[in-house]
C-alpha cells in the first residue's frame, strides 16, 4: 500500500512538474530597485516575433513590484528567452533553461527612447495589474514638479489632487474627502507617523529627494491596511546608490564596508537640505537632512533694530533627518532599517490694542525606526517581516488676554486671562509579518498579522490647575487575507478579511472581535477603460480630540476609544472609471459614498469626575462625493487637472439629552468643501528653464458665526467686584453654518540650469500666491467698541522665494 502511494504521488508530480522564474530589476546606473517594469517569458518553440502587446496576449509575464521584485510561477520545463522592458531604459534578455527554480536578475541601463520596439511605463503596468480604486501614484519628479514655498513638499501636492483638501495655508494635513485628518494611516517605509507635518505646510514633511515612490489610497483600500477610516499614504524612501562608490577602490581596508556615492543640497532663503547616499556592505544607505534657520534670521533683524523690541512676535524652526539602508545576506534574505527623526518649536503672539492678546507656544515631535527583514526564497512568495517603534510628543501652551494693557505703565500685569498647557506622548511599538503568494497569473494571495502595543499619555493645565490626565495602554491585534483572482481575461476581483481585538489594560478595553470584509470588482471593456466598483468597512481605534474651533490643526491630541465602547466605524462605496488615452494621459471619474456609523467628537460638556468615560460623545457621519482628474504628459507640457464635489455632514448629541436638534446638532462637517477646483502644470520651456504653475479655486471653509455679544461675568478671570461685567463674550450661531469666502491662489515658478563654484544644479525661483488674492484665514472680535467691530486675518500674502540646488 505504502508503495503504490508513493508511486501514485510520483506520477501527479510529474504531471504538474512546474517552476518558479524570480528576481530583481535595478537601475544599472545606481542599483535602485524599478517598479513595474515589465518582465516577458517568451517559449523558445512558440517565439511569437510580434510586438508587446502580442508578447502580453501570448506568453507567460509579470510587473516587478516596488521593490524591483518580481515572480513568475508554474513554468514548465524548456527554454525561454525573458526580457525586461521599461520606457526610459534599454531592454534586458537572457536566456534560460528552466529545469528547477531560478532566479534572473536584470541591471537596466538608462536610455533615450530608440527603435521600434514598444515598451511599457511603470504607469501602464500600474494600470494593467492594480485592482485598486482611488489610487494614485506620485514619483520624486511629480513631487518636484509643483510649485511650492521653498520647496517641494508631497503633502502639499497631494492636496492639489481632487480627493483632497486642506483648511487652510498654515496647515499640511490631509483632508480626504471631507474626513478629519486623523481617519489616515500615513507610513513611512512601513512605520506609521502620527503628526507628520511641519508648521503650516510651508516646509516639506520629507525630503522629496529621499522618496522613491508614494502611493496614495483615498478610498476603498485593501484589507493589508487597517486602523482608519479615510485613506492611506505609504511613502517608500530611496534606497540609495549601491554602484558608485568613490573611495573603496581607492582605498580598500579603510572604505569595505560604507562607502560614498554622492550626494545632493540645496540652500534657499530661509532652509537648507542634504541628501547623501552610497554602498554599504552588500547594499547601499541613504541619508537627507534639514534645518531651517528663520528663527536666526528673525532674531537677528529684531537685535540689529533699536526701534523694535528684543524679542520677536513670532518665531520657528525646524529639523529632521531620516536615515535607511540595506543589505543582503546571502541570495535569499534583505534586512532595511529605516530611522526618521524630526523637531518644531513654534512661538506667535498676535492681537492687542484694541483686539484680544493671544499667545501659542508649540513644541512638538516625531520618531521612528524599524528593522524589516524581507525573506525572497527561490520560490512563488515572499515574507516581509518588521517591527518599528513610533514616538509622538508635543507640549502646547496658550495665553489668552481680554483686555492687552499698556506695558509702560507701572501698574500694568504680564498674568494672562486665560492660561491653557496641554501636553501628549503617544508610543507605539508595531510587529507584523505579511506573505504574498503568486500561485498564477490569475489568483495572488496575500496574508498577515500585526500587534500594535500603545501608550498614550494626555494632560491639561488651565489656570494653573490640572483639570485632566488620560492614560492608557492599549494593544491592538489584528490578521488579514487579502486575494486577487482574474476569473477571466478582462475581470479581476479583489476579496480581503481583516479581524482585529482591542484590549486596554488600564480602563479596559472591547471585548468583541471586528470582522472588516472588504471587495472590488475591475472590468476592462476594452484594453485602454477600466470600470471598477468596491465596497468596503473600516474601523479606527484612536482619534484625536482637537477642538472643532481650533483656528491652527498644528498637533494632534491621540486618544483611544472610551472604554468599553465600540470604535469609529464606516463603509465605503466607490464607483469609478479610468481611461488610458495615452502613455502619461490618463483620465478617471469617481463617485463616493462614505456612511459612519459610529465617529467621536469631543465633548463640549464632560463630567470631570469621569473624564475618560466622558471626554467624547458618539454620533454618526455621511459623506458623497464626485471627483474627476485628467493626467496629462503632452510633448513638453505635464501634469494634472482636477474637480471635486463633496458634502459631509455630522449629527452629533453635544449636549447629551436624548434629542438631535436640527442645525446645533446635525451640521457641515467642519472641512466640508462643496467644490474645488486645481490644476498643476509644468512646462519644459528648452534643456536649461523650466517653469511650474499651480492653482485652486474653491469653497471657503465653514465655520461658525458669532451673531452677538453678551456681558461675561466672573471675579478671577472676567473681571472684579467693582465692575463683574466689563467682558464681553460671543454669541455664537448654528455649528459651521457659515463660510469664509472663496479660496483662490496661483503659485509660479520657475527653475533653471547652472554651474555656480564648479557646482551643477538648479536656481529655483518661485512665488507664491502671485495674484496676492486676500484669504480669509479667522475673523476676530472686538466687542469693547461700540458697535463692534471685525477684523480678519489673512492666509498667505504674495511670498517670493528662491534657491539654489546643486550637486555633490
Amino acid at each position: 500500500m505504502k508503495t503504490k502511494f508513493i508511486i501514485l504521488f510520483q506520477i501527479c508530480l510529474s504531471l504538474s512538474y512546474s517552476y518558479t522564474i524570480s528576481g530583481f530589476i535595478k537601475d544599472a546606473s545606481s542599483g535602485e530597485p524599478l517598479a513595474y517594469t515589465n518582465i516577458i517569458l517568451i517559449d523558445q518553440n512558440k517565439r511569437i516575433t510580434s510586438e508587446i502587446n502580442g508578447y502580453l496576449d501570448q506568453n507567460k509575464g509579470a510587473a516587478s513590484d516596488i521593490n524591483g521584485y518580481f515572480i513568475i510561477p508554474n513554468v514548465d520545463l524548456g527554454s525561454y528567452i525573458i526580457k525586461a522592458m521599461i520606457i526610459g531604459y534599454k531592454s534586458g534578455e537572457q536566456e534560460i533553461t528552466i529545469n528547477d527554480n531560478l532566479k534572473v536578475n536584470f541591471e537596466l541601463s538608462p536610455t533615450p527612447i530608440e527603435g521600434a520596439e514598444v515598451k511599457v511605463s511603470a504607469e501602464r503596468m500600474r494600470f494593467e495589474k492594480k485592482v485598486d480604486i482611488s489610487r494614485v501614484n506620485l514619483t520624486n519628479r511629480d513631487i518636484r514638479r509643483a510649485p511650492a514655498f521653498i520647496e517641494s513638499d508631497i503633502f502639499r501636492t497631494l492636496q492639489l489632487l481632487p480627493s483632497v483638501s486642506s483648511s487652510n495655508d498654515f496647515n499640511a494635513a490631509l483632508i480626504v474627502r471631507g474626513g478629519s485628518p486623523d481617519e489616515n494611516l500615513i507610513l513611512l517605509d512601513g512605520a506609521e507617523i502620527y503628526n507628520p507635518y511641519h508648521i503650516g505646510g510651508i516646509f516639506s514633511t520629507f525630503n522629496s529627494d529621499m522618496i522613491s515612490d508614494t502611493e496614495f489610497l483615498a478610498g476603498g483600500f485593501p484589507a493589508n491596511y487597517g486602523g482608519r477610516l479615510s485613506s492611506v499614504l505609504a511613502i517608500t524612501a530611496r534606497e540609495g546608490d549601491s554602484k558608485n562608490g568613490r573611495f573603496r577602490e581607492k582605498k580598500p581596508k579603510l572604505f569595505k564596508y560604507v562607502d560614498f556615492s554622492k550626494g545632493k543640497a540645496e540652500v534657499s532663503l530661509l532652509s537648507s537640505r542634504i541628501l547623501l547616499e552610497g554602498p554599504f556592505l552588500e547594499g547601499s544607505w541613504m541619508f537627507s537632512g534639514r534645518r531651517t534657520y528663520f528663527d536666526k534670521f528673525v532674531d537677528l533683524y529684531y537685535q540689529l533694530n533699536d526701534e523694535l523690541p528684543d524679542t520677536p512676535p513670532s518665531n520657528y524652526y525646524f529639523w529632521d533627518s531620516h536615515f535607511k539602508a540595506k543589505t543582503s545576506i546571502g541570495n535569499n534574505n534583505q534586512l532595511i532599517y529605516s530611522r526618521f527623526s524630526g523637531r518644531d518649536d513654534f512661538f506667535a503672539s498676535f492681537g492687542g490694542v484694541d483686539f484680544p492678546g493671544i499667545e501659542f507656544n508649540w513644541d512638538w515631535g516625531n520618531g521612528t525606526q524599524g528593522l524589516t527583514w524581507r525573506f525572497i526564497p527561490n520560490n512563488s512568495y515572499i515574507i516581509n517581516t518588521s517591527i518599528a517603534q513610533t514616538k509622538y510628543n508635543f507640549n502646547v501652551g496658550f495665553e489668552f488676554d481680554f483686555i492687552v494693557e499698556d506695558t509702560t505703565s507701572e501698574t500694568s500685569t504680564t498674568t494672562p486671562d486665560i492660561e491653557l498647557t496641554l501636553e501628549n506622548l503617544v508610543k507605539d511599538i508595531d510587529i507584523n509579518q505579511h506573505i504574498k503568494y503568486i500561485y498564477n497569473e490569475d489568483l495572488t494571495i496575500e496574508a498577515g498579522w500585526q500587534l500594535k502595543y500603545l501608550s498614550l499619555n494626555y494632560q491639561e493645565w488651565f489656570a494653573g490647575r490640572e483639570t485632566a490626565h488620560l492614560e492608557s495602554n492599549p494593544q491592538i491585534s489584528s490578521g488579514f487575507i487579502n486575494m486577487t483572482w482574474r476569473p477571466a481575461l478582462s475581470f479581476y476581483i479583489n476579496t480581503g478579511l481583516r479581524v482585529s481585538k482591542y484590549d486596554e489594560s488600564i480602563n479596559g478595553g472591547y471585548d468583541k472581535y471586528l470582522y472588516d470584509p472588504k471587495i472590488g470588482l475591475k472590468f476592462n471593456p476594452n484594453a485602454n477603460l477600466a470600470l471598477k466598483f468596491t465596497i468596503g468597512r473600516y474601523s479606527q481605534f484612536l482619534y484625536t480630540i482637537n477642538q472643532e474651533e481650533e483656528l491652527l490643526r498644528i498637533v494632534d491630541f491621540w486618544q483611544p476609544i472610551p472604554p468599553g465602547e465600540k470604535p469609529q466605524e464606516n463603509i465605503h462605496y466607490i464607483l469609478g472609471s479610468e481611461y488610458w488615452i495615452s502613455d502619461g494621459n490618463t483620465l478617471s471619474i469617481e463617485a463616493y459614498y462614505k456612511n459612519y456609523t459610529n465617529i467621536y467628537d469631543l465633548n463640549p460638556l464632560p463630567d470631570y469626575t469621569n473624564i475618560e468615560g466622558t471626554i467624547a460623545i458618539p454620533g454618526t457621519a455621511k459623506g458623497f462625493g464626485l471627483e474627476f482628474l485628467y493626467r496629462l504628459r503632452l510633448n513638453k507640457l505635464s501634469g494634472w487637472i482636477s474637480y471635486a464635489y463633496s458634502n459631509i455632514e455630522r449629527t452629533v448629541d453635544l449636549n447629551s439629552d436624548g434629542l438631535i436638534w436640527d442645525e446645533k446638532e446635525q451640521y457641515p462637517a467642519k472641512y466640508n468643501k462643496p467644490h474645488s477646483f486645481s490644476s498643476v502644470l509644468s512646462y519644459q520651456l528648452n534643456p536649461k528653464y523650466s517653469f511650474g504653475l499651480s492653482c485652486v479655486y474653491g469653497s471657503g471653509q465653514t465655520y461658525t458665526p458669532v451673531i452677538g455679544k453678551v456681558h461675561q461675568s466672573g471675579i478671577e478671570l472676567y473681571g472684579s467686584l467693582e465692575n463683574p461685567y466689563q467682558y464681553f463674550g460671543n454669541i455664537y450661531g448654528a455649528r459651521n453654518s457659515s463660510k469664509y469666502p472663496n479660496y483662490f491662489r496661483l503659485d509660479l515658478s520657475l527653475s533653471r540650469k547652472s554651474t555656480l563654484f564648479g557646482l551643477d544644479g538648479d536656481l529655483k525661483f518661485q512665488i507664491i500666491n502671485f495674484t496676492n488674492h486676500y484669504n480669509v484665514l479667522l475673523y476676530n472680535w472686538n466687542h469693547n467698541a461700540s458697535p463692534s467691530e471685525v477684523q480678519a486675518y489673512s492666509m498667505f500674502p504674495i511670498i517670493f522665494t528662491m534657491g539654489w540646488e546643486f550637486k555633490l
